[in-house]
């Protein structure tokens, strides 16, 4: 038995981040909103075509991702905060004089120059979410798809 990955260390827009795991509460929350929001999108898809990022890639091609979205306008600005919240809590920017938690848990950032990136702070919560649910998608034909529209592969 391989030993658990606790972090991911990534790089956005030039700066280094580590993306830690979630406790078991979040992550249980976390996974239930996002498969709430995933589930209306593949009404209609057949999950078994999407055997590998390349017919992912593929399928993303001939899809109106604008429309299949849309149910992401559903989610309320509470949900929304609460999510990217814990996101950000769970993120360090390394450092040299040593890793600083992106937010802290009062909601302040405790580190330069995030509080209005929007891009940086989309993509870690992007890279959160991803880092933190991607083991109950293992195996899946979700993995293939989401890992084309990330661009990057879920499967480990």
């Amino acid at each position: 038995m391989q030993p658990k990955i606790k972090h991911q260390d990534v790089e956005i827009n030039g700066r280094k981040f580590r993306v830690k795991k979630f406790d078991a509460m979040t992550g249980s929350f976390m996974l239930f909103k996002v498969t709430g929001l995933l589930a209306p999108l593949f009404g209609g898809v057949d999950l078994t075509k999407l055997t590998d990022e390349a017919s992912a890639a593929s399928f993303l091609k001939t899809v109106n991702i604008s429309s299949m979205l849309s149910g992401l306008g559903e989610l309320s600005e509470k949900d929304f905060s609460y999510v990217q919240e814990k996101c950000l809590q769970v993120c360090e920017e390394l450092l040299p004089a040593g890793p600083a938690q992106v937010l802290n848990k009062q909601g302040a950032f405790g580190v330069m120059d995030l509080e209005d990136d929007t891009i940086t702070v989309l993509a870690l919560t992007a890279h959160t979410l991803i880092f933190n649910l991607k083991g109950f998608f293992q195996g899946s034909p979700l993995a293939s798809f989401l890992g084309g529209l990330k661009g990057t592969s879920l499967q480990s």
